[in-house]
């Protein structure tokens, strides 16, 4: 029986515009009724996820592990894990992330960092929930004042993936990479992931990876998914992504649906 799920935001929960379906909403509820915990897993910030469980009337009511799993809390805020970037390496690969054509941003527990403004950046701010400080000596600052916890490229898909093989032929002994997005490459520390927030979650609560259920779109879900056999990926994901789940949807409401037809609620 399941006992805990495990959603993604963004391709999942959330579309484009930060909606999220009515459909959706009520299916999760209606399994939170029939006591199954809710854990929100998402590359997002933990205010951003906060911002969405009261969009959904579900404030207070989920697990929420944050920014890949670097940070998780219970659904009553207590704080479970955190993990940050090693100070020693963290601004020469802050350098090696630095490319013309992209946009880098810095991530701590609770903001967004970047050292200029740029056109692309007014694009991306309409997909957040709070403003990105502008920070022009953001090398000089990290590891000191500002602890990055994550550090994500945003541009083309085919510049993101070049970038991704030759940082981690660089750095691939201090951190792991993730294409969370088709537009989005997000570097982490070493062994950080989902999958592992996760596990610190169901260690609380003393559930078996067997009890609980994911659904997500992308690659940084695959941690996840590899932790079940009731791994649920979206229908509008790649294909290398689908490959790894054991079922195809094309919503939550519907991952619901079929764990209610299998008999697992």
């Amino acid at each position: 029986m399941i006992k805990m799920l495990v959603l993604d935001l963004d391709g999942t929960i959330l579309n484009f515009e930060r909606e999220v379906s009515p459909r959706d909403i009520e299916a999760i509820k209606r399994i939170m009724d029939d006591g199954v915990q809710l854990t929100i897993a998402t590359g997002r910030l933990d205010h951003e996820i906060e911002a969405v469980l009261e969009m959904m009337d579900l404030n207070g009511k989920a697990n929420r592990i944050s920014q890949n799993g670097a940070f998780g809390y219970d659904k009553d805020g207590l704080h479970i894990h955190s993990h940050t970037f090693d100070p020693t390496h963290v601004k020469e690969i802050f350098q090696a992330a630095v490319h013309d054509e992209l946009i880098t941003t810095v991530s701590t527990e609770k903001d967004v960092y970047v050292k200029e403004e740029s056109e692309g950046l007014e694009a991306m701010k309409k997909r957040m929930f709070r403003p990105v400080i502008i920070e022009p000596n953001l090398a000089d600052e990290l590891g000191t004042n500002v602890e990055p916890s994550k550090i994500s490229l945003h541009g083309a898909n085919i510049t993101l993936k070049r970038m991704q093989q030759r940082i981690e032929e660089q750095f691939g002994d201090l951190l792991d990479t993730f294409i969370s997005d088709p537009a989005c490459l997000d570097l982490m520390p070493k062994n950080i992931s989902k999958g592992e927030g996760i596990k610190h979650l169901l260690e609380s609560f003393d559930i078996q990876p067997e009890e609980i259920a994911c659904v997500g779109d992308s690659f940084n879900d695959l941690s996840m998914f590899n932790l079940t056999e009731h791994s649920f990926a979206m229908s509008q994901a790649e294909q290398a992504v689908k490959d790894q789940a054991s079922h195809v949807v094309p919503s939550v409401a519907k991952a619901i649906e079929s764990m209610y037809d299998q008999r697992l609620v």
